[in-house]
């Protein structure tokens, strides 16, 4: 028999004796990238003895299993943000966010500039300011920046824009602000799994061979210039995907390109698994599935886990799939030909245009607090047919132009063709369309985690 145990410590003090007769369920949700990870814990109330905690105090969790001289496993540390008391049972509830373990992070605003260092010097530059200790994996530490502008920008968004171009995870957890490599099968473990060692599974694949080719740009230091390299056959029915990252030499962006192209051919796939209790998963690792059938056999990035503690036992949810963002944002399809349509309908906010003053298609970007905007703001919450804004080209930039009479641009324009479908990553929601706006077109407004921001010059009727 194996059985299910748990420990918890509160502000350092174990409370495990004191709650164990009374807990209903406990939920560890763990996910990948920046989101913050939770717990939620359910007890029994029934005599209105347990005391209510105090926001901010520190939980300490531990799951998995205590017989056979084995110990659960240290699950993280969260921060309580939130007490729910109810009746009928009577029931205490509580909630806790690693991210709590440090909140400045996610706040103030800086503008600095980062010359001839390391993402390991930055991130422990960062880590310091926010009363955070700096834990960086790999090979990253040594990752050279020549120059980096911190314009405006939170922490949290910063090193958001530096995980993206470095194909890395920075998070806030538990006191500390860990750097990994995505995906490498060091950071979070790497676990095999069978179809016997599952009780249910599903999987959807999407958008097989949606891409004919891939571009990506690396620097000739020789010349100073950037070039470019293809992989697939570019020019065909198929779209190119283009890499955003600029790389060191010819050959890493020649081995980006082939990787990228694969997984594009191979398609969008996700894969829900239900097991019992593994506390040894965790988002960011990897899971090789075997014996399941074609196409879901294979090592695939978990994008999100959940353990649940009650009175069922111990079960874990893994959520995995393919690697990246752009892959997870699902708004390409096909239409009912079978042929692709950049951006489908799924997820598309509104279509680029033209409308009001305006030079020709393109999309214009912009803070509406009227603060710089950059390339870099738009392509952490913009898709452009799938694409970051930036890979189609910035034709007007923030700042002094003369233009339709007026001398500031307080926007950023890209060149996107007229009809081109725009989706939102990264925690942009879509809040509100504000119609014909006269100079500016028909525009809609959308709200990210630094602020809201206008979309102007669309096309007539295509706003949600």
């Amino acid at each position: 028999m194996t059985t299910p145990g748990f420990r918890i410590e509160a502000n350092g003090g174990d409370i495990t004796r004191l709650i164990a007769d009374r807990l209903v369920s406990l939920r560890i949700s763990e996910q990948a990238g920046q989101q913050s990870d939770s717990l939620e814990i359910a007890l029994d109330d029934r005599d209105k003895r347990i005391p209510v905690p105090v926001n901010g105090t520190w939980l300490r969790v531990w799951l998995g299993y205590g017989d056979g001289g084995r110990t659960p496993v240290y699950m993280g540390a969260f921060a309580i943000d939130e007490v729910e008391l109810s009746m009928g049972p009577r029931s205490m509830t509580i909630r806790a966010t690693a991210s709590n373990t440090a909140p400045t992070l996610l706040k103030e605003q800086r503008t600095k500039s980062w010359h001839g260092t390391t993402l390991g010097q930055v991130v422990q530059q960062i880590a310091q300011q926010n009363n955070l200790t700096s834990v960086i994996k790999g090979s990253l530490a040594s990752t050279q920046i020549k120059h980096e502008d911190q314009t405006n920008e939170s922490d949290q968004a910063f090193l958001t824009r530096l995980a993206e171009k470095f194909r890395a995870t920075i998070k806030p957890a538990d006191g500390k602000l860990v750097v990994v490599p995505r995906g490498d099968k060091d950071n979070a473990g790497n676990i095999t799994l069978t179809q016997e060692d599952v009780t249910n599974w599903r999987a959807t694949l999407k958008n097989r061979g949606a891409y004919g080719a891939v571009r990506a740009k690396w620097l000739d230091r020789s010349v100073n210039k950037e070039k470019v390299i293809t992989a697939g056959q570019a020019g065909g029915s198929l779209p190119t995907f283009e890499e955003t990252q600029v790389f060191k030499t010819q050959a890493e962006a020649q081995k980006a390109a082939d990787s990228r192209l694969q997984s594009l051919r191979a398609g969008e796939v996700r894969i829900s698994l239900q097991l019992p209790g593994r506390p040894d998963v965790n988002a960011e690792g990897l899971v090789t599935l075997q014996g399941f059938r074609d196409l879901v056999d294979g090592t695939w990035n978990v994008k999100s886990v959940t353990h649940d503690l009650g009175g069922g036992g111990y079960s874990t949810t893994i959520e995995c799939g393919t690697q990246g963002e752009d892959s997870s944002d699902w708004s390409t399809g096909r239409d009912s030909q079978g042929r692709f349509t950049a951006g489908g309908t799924k997820g598309v906010i509104a279509r680029t245009g033209s409308s009001g003053d305006s030079t020709g298609p393109h999309l214009d970007a912009r803070w509406t607090d009227g603060r710089r905007i950059t390339a870099a703001d738009a392509d952490r919450y913009l898709r452009i047919n799938g694409r970051p804004p930036s890979s189609y080209g910035v034709t007007s930039g923030y700042g002094p132009r003369s233009l339709f009479g007026r001398s500031f641009h307080a926007g950023i324009d890209f060149g996107t063709p007229s009809g081109s479908a725009i989706s939102l990553v990264n925690g942009a929601t879509y809040t509100s369309n504000l119609g014909y706006t006269g100079a500016g077109g028909y525009a809609v407004q959308i709200a990210t985690p630094e602020g809201n921001m206008r979309l102007l010059h669309l096309q007539g009727g295509s706003a949600r």
